[in-house]
């Protein structure tokens, strides 16, 4: 299947705002931190443009998101639906809580 600029748009620019709200961040602060127009961000996130990929990469870096989950749902099946629910909840978790989980995770893999 191949996608055009708008269905890439109808996926970035929800995934962008939810981790922006998730963050408590406004658009007017987030705009300036990244150096973009409020009107670039507004319009990303309304769908209407996906930005360069300099912007798109300085969202996730700003945002403490990867790229995939910026692009979170655009191919879904009940595997990815998991890993997503995993990765958001792995992304709430403190530095000290992921090192122990990833511990716990090895020495299930390990044994099991």
């Amino acid at each position: 299947m191949l996608l055009d600029g708008k269905d890439v748009a109808k996926i970035l620019g929800p995934n962008i705002k939810k981790a922006r709200l998730k963050r408590g961040y406004t658009q007017e602060f987030l705009a300036e931190k990244i150096n973009i127009s409020i009107d670039l961000l507004r319009n990303i996130e309304n769908s209407r443009n996906v930005g360069s990929i300099q912007t798109l990469l300085n969202l996730c870096n700003f945002l403490e998101i990867t790229p995939n989950a910026m692009f979170e749902n655009l191919y879904t099946t009940k595997d990815d639906t998991l890993d997503t629910t995993l990765q958001e909840y792995f992304d709430t978790l403190s530095t000290r809580s992921k090192k122990a989980l990833q511990k716990i995770i090895i020495h299930l893999d390990k044994n099991y």
